[in-house]
């Protein structure tokens, strides 16, 4: 009788036993859809944009001085004395074109660095109190590639939910509107539902 009592009590056991733990809880967090879709992060980024584009300007412009130069060098009218001045102005200006390039690699650099300080100090934390609200175990950083297949709204809704707690954090900076980043792609040739 008890083996009988002890082998219903471990068949009754068994389902409890068998099940599996419950599948991890994660989401998905896209840094530039959130700076490209919140208010405050187009501001960050429109100033690095403008950044950007201030030094590729100021370097098409030190370029188009230099191949002017070069242009004279070729001019047969041009006086021994007149083509070795004209060389000598040429050599600093691809001389200043070269330290040009580095200090404008060291500004875009600090520009990227202050997006980059910015996304930690002000929206990290915001990350780090919604995954503990959402009970999330797994929180990925979107890159490309990364899922074969994945429904938009999902992907982006951890995304989405930041924004709105981002935008509500900095109510000076306004109110975002329509979207700018679009929603990335999950997957290289892959549908959407």
């Amino acid at each position: 009788m008890r083996k009988i009592l002890s082998l219903l009590a471990l068949s009754a056991a068994l389902p409890v036993l068998a099940q599996e733990a419950p599948a991890p809880k994660f989401a998905v967090v896209i840094p530039d859809y959130i700076l490209g879709n919140s208010a405050r992060g187009k501001k960050v980024t429109a100033e690095f944009v403008e950044l950007r584009k201030s030094l590729d300007e100021r370097m098409r412009a030190k370029s188009e001085e230099l191949q002017k130069l070069a242009q004279q060098l070729k001019s047969p009218g041009l006086s021994d004395e007149g083509r070795a001045k004209v060389q000598r102005d040429l050599q600093d200006g691809e001389i200043a074109l070269k330290r040009a390039e580095e200090d404008a690699q060291k500004e875009f650099n600090l520009g990227r660095e202050k997006v980059s300080k910015t996304y930690q100090q002000e929206i990290r934390p915001i990350v780090e109190v919604l995954a503990k609200e959402w009970k999330l175990q797994v929180l990925f950083n979107y890159q490309e590639g990364l899922f074969q297949y994945a429904d938009e709204t999902w992907l982006t809704s951890f995304s989405n939910e930041i924004i709105k707690r981002y935008d509500a954090k900095f109510p000076a900076e306004g109110t975002a509107k329509a979207p700018v980043a679009p929603a990335p792609k999950p997957g290289k040739g892959v549908g959407k539902k």
